[in-house]
Protein backbone atom coordinates (compact mmCIF):
# COMPACT_ATOMS: atom_id res chain seq x y z
CA UNK A 1 0.00 0.00 0.00
CA UNK A 2 0.79 3.49 -0.63
CA UNK A 3 0.38 6.41 1.47
CA UNK A 4 -1.08 9.66 -0.55
CA UNK A 5 -1.50 12.86 1.18
CA UNK A 6 -2.79 16.49 -0.43
CA UNK A 7 -2.80 19.99 0.87
CA UNK A 8 -3.97 23.50 -0.25
CA UNK A 9 -1.96 26.41 0.57
CA UNK A 10 -1.58 29.81 -0.23
CA UNK A 11 1.45 31.04 -1.80
CA UNK A 12 3.38 34.03 -0.19
CA UNK A 13 1.91 37.20 -1.98
CA UNK A 14 5.72 37.95 -4.38
CA UNK A 15 6.01 34.69 -5.17
CA UNK A 16 8.40 34.22 -8.51
CA UNK A 17 9.04 32.06 -10.82
CA UNK A 18 12.21 31.56 -9.31
CA UNK A 19 10.95 30.56 -6.23
CA UNK A 20 8.71 27.94 -7.79
CA UNK A 21 12.02 26.37 -9.41
CA UNK A 22 13.64 26.27 -6.05
CA UNK A 23 10.95 24.45 -4.81
CA UNK A 24 10.68 22.06 -7.32
CA UNK A 25 14.65 21.38 -7.07
CA UNK A 26 14.39 21.13 -3.60
CA UNK A 27 11.22 18.39 -4.41
CA UNK A 28 13.36 16.38 -6.56
CA UNK A 29 16.46 16.18 -4.67
CA UNK A 30 14.77 15.36 -1.58
CA UNK A 31 11.97 13.11 -2.55
CA UNK A 32 13.83 10.58 -5.03
CA UNK A 33 16.08 9.28 -2.18
CA UNK A 34 13.01 8.96 0.23
CA UNK A 35 10.69 7.40 -2.32
CA UNK A 36 8.07 10.06 -2.85
CA UNK A 37 6.12 10.62 -5.70
CA UNK A 38 3.77 13.17 -6.59
CA UNK A 39 2.80 16.70 -8.17
CA UNK A 40 2.27 20.42 -7.24
CA UNK A 41 0.18 22.48 -8.97
CA UNK A 42 -0.21 26.19 -8.63
CA UNK A 43 -3.29 28.22 -10.00
CA UNK A 44 -2.81 31.69 -9.71
CA UNK A 45 -1.28 31.96 -5.71
CA UNK A 46 -3.15 28.99 -4.38
CA UNK A 47 -0.56 25.70 -4.51
CA UNK A 48 -2.34 21.99 -4.48
CA UNK A 49 -0.14 19.22 -3.71
CA UNK A 50 -0.28 15.56 -3.54
CA UNK A 51 2.79 13.17 -2.42
CA UNK A 52 3.04 9.80 -2.84
CA UNK A 53 5.29 6.53 -0.56
CA UNK A 54 5.75 5.57 2.33
CA UNK A 55 3.60 6.97 5.00
CA UNK A 56 6.48 8.33 7.53
CA UNK A 57 8.34 9.93 4.21
CA UNK A 58 5.48 11.36 3.28
CA UNK A 59 4.71 13.05 7.02
CA UNK A 60 7.99 13.73 7.79
CA UNK A 61 7.77 15.95 4.18
CA UNK A 62 4.55 17.28 4.88
CA UNK A 63 6.17 18.67 7.83
CA UNK A 64 9.21 20.16 6.44
CA UNK A 65 7.22 21.80 3.81
CA UNK A 66 4.95 23.29 6.58
CA UNK A 67 7.72 25.34 8.00
CA UNK A 68 8.38 26.99 4.41
CA UNK A 69 7.94 30.39 4.22
CA UNK A 70 7.16 30.56 1.05
CA UNK A 71 3.30 30.11 1.68
CA UNK A 72 0.77 29.89 4.15
CA UNK A 73 -2.48 28.67 5.65
CA UNK A 74 -1.79 24.75 4.60
CA UNK A 75 -5.07 22.81 4.85
CA UNK A 76 -4.82 19.49 4.64
CA UNK A 77 -7.84 17.37 2.24
CA UNK A 78 -6.27 13.86 1.54
CA UNK A 79 -4.51 11.28 3.85
CA UNK A 80 -5.41 7.89 2.50
CA UNK A 81 -3.68 4.01 1.79
CA UNK A 82 -4.13 3.23 -1.87
CA UNK A 83 -3.32 0.07 -3.87
CA UNK A 84 -0.97 2.15 -6.30
CA UNK A 85 1.14 5.34 -6.78
CA UNK A 86 -0.50 8.13 -9.01
CA UNK A 87 2.29 9.48 -10.42
CA UNK A 88 4.99 6.49 -10.07
CA UNK A 89 7.73 7.74 -12.27
CA UNK A 90 8.10 11.88 -10.70
CA UNK A 91 9.53 12.67 -8.09
CA UNK A 92 7.54 16.26 -8.55
CA UNK A 93 5.58 16.60 -11.52
CA UNK A 94 4.63 20.42 -12.08
CA UNK A 95 1.90 22.43 -13.92
CA UNK A 96 1.44 26.93 -13.28
CA UNK A 97 -2.16 27.96 -14.30
CA UNK A 98 -2.77 31.40 -14.27
CA UNK A 99 -6.45 32.75 -14.92
CA UNK A 100 -7.55 35.98 -15.39
CA UNK A 101 -11.62 36.94 -16.20
CA UNK A 102 -11.04 38.95 -19.20
CA UNK A 103 -8.72 35.62 -20.41
CA UNK A 104 -10.95 33.02 -19.97
CA UNK A 105 -12.84 31.99 -23.09
CA UNK A 106 -15.57 29.22 -22.86
CA UNK A 107 -13.91 27.23 -24.27
CA UNK A 108 -11.08 27.21 -21.74
CA UNK A 109 -12.80 26.80 -18.42
CA UNK A 110 -10.99 25.06 -16.31
CA UNK A 111 -12.38 21.71 -14.37
CA UNK A 112 -12.71 22.91 -10.95
CA UNK A 113 -13.68 26.68 -9.86
CA UNK A 114 -10.67 28.25 -8.18
CA UNK A 115 -12.07 31.16 -7.10
CA UNK A 116 -14.04 28.65 -4.63
CA UNK A 117 -11.04 27.02 -3.97
CA UNK A 118 -9.22 30.13 -3.16
CA UNK A 119 -11.83 31.90 -1.52
CA UNK A 120 -13.54 28.92 0.49
CA UNK A 121 -12.62 28.48 4.12
CA UNK A 122 -14.82 25.65 4.59
CA UNK A 123 -12.35 22.63 4.99
CA UNK A 124 -14.91 20.07 4.21
CA UNK A 125 -15.89 21.69 0.87
CA UNK A 126 -12.03 22.30 0.05
CA UNK A 127 -11.54 17.78 0.98
CA UNK A 128 -13.94 17.55 -1.55
CA UNK A 129 -12.58 19.27 -4.49
CA UNK A 130 -9.60 16.98 -3.67
CA UNK A 131 -10.48 14.17 -5.38
CA UNK A 132 -11.69 16.35 -8.61
CA UNK A 133 -7.96 17.75 -8.83
CA UNK A 134 -6.24 14.38 -8.38
CA UNK A 135 -8.14 13.33 -11.53
CA UNK A 136 -7.46 16.38 -13.25
CA UNK A 137 -3.82 16.25 -12.11
CA UNK A 138 -3.60 12.32 -13.65
CA UNK A 139 -5.06 13.42 -16.53
CA UNK A 140 -2.01 15.64 -16.63
CA UNK A 141 0.50 12.72 -16.17
CA UNK A 142 -0.93 10.95 -18.69
CA UNK A 143 -1.21 13.03 -21.41
CA UNK A 144 2.56 13.04 -21.40
CA UNK A 145 2.70 9.42 -22.23
CA UNK A 146 3.86 8.77 -18.81
CA UNK A 147 3.17 4.74 -17.73
CA UNK A 148 2.16 3.37 -14.39
CA UNK A 149 -0.68 5.47 -13.44
CA UNK A 150 -3.87 3.30 -12.52
CA UNK A 151 -6.22 4.27 -15.69
CA UNK A 152 -8.50 7.04 -15.10
CA UNK A 153 -12.25 6.63 -14.00
CA UNK A 154 -14.92 7.07 -17.02
CA UNK A 155 -18.34 7.82 -15.80
CA UNK A 156 -21.00 5.46 -16.73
Amino acid sequence: MIFQAAYLSSARPGLSDGDVHDILRASKRNNMPAGISGMLLLIDQVFFQVLEGDKIAVETTLDRIGRDPRHSGIIHVVAVERPERNFPDWSMGFEKFVYREADIQASDVAPFDIADIARNPTVSALAGKAPELISFMRSLYTGRNMRGAPALDRPT
